[in-house]
């Protein structure tokens, strides 16, 4: 128990540096703003996935210039992309679709709709489309974590974009 304690201790006194680099500085700013920086450096992402975490992080109240928000991108896909090797699975929510920016209203959207703009599989949409019909209307994102298949892991990065 005390070497757990040391650990901690040492590991927070000494937070991860992040490599150099032109958005070094704008990453620990705005990034450590919110997170501690162990999850940015530890998080293993495509450019695509990047992208799309940086514009999320930005509509979350990040305050990034909109001409560094690609040097922001390269920055993390060059230094954090995935792991030399290994071959990423994509999650089909951070991945960009046309309708990656578009409102979807969650109560009206059929399964293929839900599909296409929240990125989810197609038994995960019906799922939705079942549930809703059988109690009523979603209120709040949280509702859909109600949905059996559903994680609030998959859906958050989308709360912005649901209507209801």
């Amino acid at each position: 128990m005390i070497l757990t304690t040391l650990v901690y201790l040492v590991l927070a006194a000494n937070p991860p540096s992040l490599p150099p680099g032109k958005a070094k500085a704008i990453v620990e700013h705005e990034c450590a703003g919110c997170h501690v920086l162990k999850v940015v450096t530890s998080k293993r992402a495509s450019k695509e996935q990047w992208s799309v975490l940086v514009d999320q992080m930005i509509s979350r109240g990040a305050d990034v210039p909109d001409e560094e928000i690609e040097t922001v991108v390269d920055y993390l896909a060059k230094n954090f992309g995935p792991a030399k090797g290994s071959t990423t699975v994509k999650n089909p929510a951070t991945v960009k679709s046309p309708d990656a920016h578009k409102p979807v209203n969650v109560n009206k959207a059929t399964a293929a709709q839900l599909s296409k703009a929240l990125g989810l599989s197609p038994e995960q949409s019906s799922a939705i489309v079942s549930y809703r019909q059988q109690h009523g209307n979603f209120k709040e994102w949280h509702d859909l974590t109600k949905v059996r298949g559903i994680e609030g892991e998959k859906i958050e990065p989308c709360k912005d974009r649901l209507a209801f």
